[in-house]
């Protein structure tokens, strides 16, 4: 990863002197991270790349616990417009690699590692109208944190459909229908943990996750002599889910006069997902371009807000004992701040 990020820091240095950038911006993530993006656009070809770096974190869903150290992903993607006739046609290609410091989930000691993203897409775009067609491969792994064992295996795609119309100057409107499939493999023993009193011989578990989901969003903007504003009026909602899983483990001799000796095996409970979603806005606030010597500079903020409703979010999956947020999280949480400069 180390290298991969060297190679695009150095592309994005080019990329914003030699092929002279038209755009770069920085973006930080209240208390989540930041994001460096250098894009170049030209008459038959755009170019992306994008460095995220994550912090340290530490959260709780469904009563497990998971820790990080702080990781990083870049990001690299080309896009190559043309016309026929009246239409444009842009098909783009996206690839990235990610991986992360030590990390701990409650259960087990292990951290992420991506060690390739790689996604296709086509967009069509003819007036006001666009529809744009995309698939992500994602090859994901859990290792332990001396990297010498891999935990476990997670390979998903998503695949998304979008059409948007540019209404007016201030309106566009969405509405798209994206897929999810996962899967994913493992074991844990005392050996890949690392520690004598790992309780098991051995831990093997695995599962699918199938998802469809349908969305839709109103992107609403207006402006003042110096200020842009904006708002996203959506909501997402999942209209079919398939989900299962499974696990098979023993415990050590040592524990099994606690635990019994007996090889168990047994299947997830599947959990019906099917109607959750959630409602969201997003909020935004940013200065009109401002010159700068030759340049152009701008820069602001963006609150989102979420109402979740359905199985996945209800109270049965959460801690009872979890902490009410704050007013500050509240008010903080997901805030983004950016900057951008246009050369």
């Amino acid at each position: 990863m180390k290298n991969t990020t060297k190679i695009v820091i150095i592309f994005a240095f080019i990329a914003k002197t030699a092929l002279a950038s038209s755009e770069a911006g920085a973006y930080f993530l209240y208390e989540y991270g930041k994001m460096y993006e250098v894009e170049q656009k030209l008459q038959s070809m755009n170019l992306s790349t994008k460095m995220l770096f994550q912090n340290p974190l530490s959260f709780k869903w469904n009563s497990a616990g998971v820790e990080s150290d702080g990781g990083r992903i870049a990001l690299f993607s080309a896009s190559f417009p043309f016309t026929i006739n009246s239409c444009v046609l842009e098909p783009s290609i996206l690839f990235g690699k990610g991986a992360w410091e030590r990390g701990d989930f409650q259960y087990f000691y292990g951290k992420p590692d991506l060690p390739f993203v790689l996604g296709f897409g086509m967009s069509f775009y003819q007036g006001h109208n666009s529809f744009t067609l995309d698939y992500t491969l994602f090859d994901g792994k859990i290792l332990n944190n001396k990297e010498t064992a891999e935990l476990f295996d997670l390979n998903f795609y998503i695949y998304n459909a979008f059409y948007k119309l540019d209404a007016s100057k201030n309106i566009n409107l969405y509405a798209g229908y994206a897929g999810l499939n996962g899967e994913a493999t493992g074991a844990l023993t005392a050996k890949n943990q690392g520690y004598f009193l790992f309780p098991y011989s051995f831990y093997k578990t695995g599962g699918l996750l199938n998802i469809k989901a349908v969305y839709g969003m109103a992107n609403l903007k207006a402006e003042s002599a110096v200020t842009e504003y904006g708002i996203d009026l959506g909501t997402l909602v999942i209209i079919r889910e398939k989900n299962s899983g499974y696990l098979n483990y023993k415990y050590r001799k040592i524990f099994a006069d606690y635990y019994g000796d007996e090889e168990v095996s047994r299947d997830f409970y599947s959990m019906s997902i099917k109607g959750s979603g959630v409602v969201f806005s997003v909020f935004s606030i940013q200065t009109k371009k401002i010159r700068l010597g030759e340049n152009y500079i701008q820069y602001g903020v963006k609150k989102p807000l979420g109402i979740p409703f359905g199985n996945l979010f209800s109270a049965r999956n959460y801690e009872n004992d979890k902490p009410t947020m704050s007013i500050k999280d509240a008010l903080l949480f997901g805030l983004t701040a950016n900057m951008n400069v246009y050369f």
